[in-house]
């Protein structure tokens, strides 16, 4: 029954339900023209007897263009249209080979193959039915053709799309179904949430458990944050998410540097208490990649730095910046870690990135120490979502 009902499926799909099959309309035609036998119909078709049979039959499983054509001709139907009868006449077998195709197609247009099993979360690129099943598995759907539906709302249109569009489609539906796995318990105070950013800037200095801190008592506060094992081609520094009312966000470690941690954290908390509204409308919103909200990016960026290290203080100890000494100092008397100094003095310089970068380096705190007991890598096949979940919970829930 399960097997009808996907035939079924598919027959609706193609447009052939409820339409007389091939078999049928041939019969009709040969009556009309009053051929006697399908002898005489092959030799009018200029189609050998026993490829015909197999055709009317539905036993050939592959048939030839030029045949198609010839008996599209003969029933005065478009080339299109005879496809659409002759699938109807086929075996089940065949109509399931359609069927793994069209599921393979999809994959092929939804999902970047290469990256996927580069990350570990397929572990074949040409095995479609583990891919399919791993996919299912993931997203908890029911059929692949539910993904493009699935968890978030799409970000992008249906049409042609990169490779760097379809990754961020994938991280932003993985991403929105972590949250809904950990589900905060905390309801949302954008009150204290106020009062807390301003508190946030000493436990940069913290580098091993600031970031955990801060990341917990946000969690207090319904904000729920995770870090992700940055993945090739999605160019997400950040993202926030609304999901049942509570501020949800990501940081990648993209860059593996410290001072960009802290800086996008605070760039999404910007969002979270000045555009709650339009996220909670359209759901999520990306750091990094051009998306459909559009809010304003600058404004979040200004907030963060204003947040860590106001600019009047960096113009302060900026003509003291080949000074170590001194920018250590400056920092310990600020509250706050140098390498965000650094990493301010950097940014401000965009035509000299390069060479301030290599000059600088060595004073950018690597992000490791910070997010080795936060980060997640929920693509591996080893642990399933809701086992990260239940990890996550338990390091900012204590």
């Amino acid at each position: 029954m399960k097997n009808d009902n996907k035939l079924t499926e598919i027959y609706n799909l193609l447009g052939i339900s409820g339409k007389k099959n091939i078999r049928e309309l041939i019969e009709d035609k040969k009556e009309e023209l009053r051929i006697s036998s399908n002898r005489q119909l092959s030799q009018v078709l200029g189609i050998n007897k026993d490829t015909l049979h197999r055709i009317i039959t539905g036993e050939g499983k592959k048939v030839d263009l030029i045949s198609i054509i010839k008996i599209s001709n003969f029933l005065d139907l478009k080339v299109e249209e005879t496809i659409q009868v002759y699938i109807s006449t086929l075996k089940k077998e065949s109509i399931s080979e359609i069927e793994k195709n069209r599921k393979a197609n999809f994959i092929l247009k939804n999902f970047d193959i290469e990256v996927l099993y580069k990350i570990g979360f397929i572990k074949s690129k040409t095995d479609f039915e583990a891919m399919e099943k791993r996919i299912l598995s993931f997203f908890k759907i029911d059929s692949i053709f539910d993904y493009e539906d699935a968890v978030a709302y799409p970000l992008f249109s249906k049409s042609k799309r990169s490779s760097d569009e379809i990754m961020n489609t994938f991280w932003i539906k993985a991403a929105y179904m972590q949250f809904e796995e950990i589900n905060n318990p905390n309801e949302y105070d954008a009150y204290e949430l106020k009062r807390t950013v301003t508190k946030i800037r000493p436990y940069t200095r913290l580098e091993e458990r600031g970031l955990l801190t801060v990341i917990k008592a946000l969690y207090m506060l319904g904000v729920t944050v995770v870090i992700q094992k940055y993945i090739s081609k999605t160019s997400v520094k950040g993202a926030t998410f609304v999901i049942d009312g509570k501020p949800c966000i990501v940081l990648t470690d993209i860059f593996g540097r410290y001072d960009l941690l802290w800086f996008t954290l605070l760039h999404e908390l910007c969002h979270v208490l000045f555009d709650f509204e339009e996220l909670e409308r359209k759901s999520y919103h990306l750091s990094g990649v051009s998306d459909l909200l559009l809010l304003n990016e600058e404004r979040a960026n200004k907030f963060s730095r204003e947040i860590l290290f106001p600019q009047e203080r960096m113009n302060f100890i900026k003509p003291n910046i080949n000074n170590s000494f001194l920018v250590s100092q400056y920092a310990e008397k600020n509250n706050v870690h140098p390498s965000i100094i650094y990493g301010f003095y950097i940014f401000d310089h965009p035509k000299k990135n390069e060479q301030l970068y290599r000059k600088f380096s060595r004073f950018l705190l690597k992000s490791d120490k910070a997010i080795d007991s936060l980060k997640t890598n929920m693509w591996e096949a080893d642990e399933s979502p809701a086992d990260q979940a239940r990890r996550i919970i338990e390091k900012i829930s204590n």
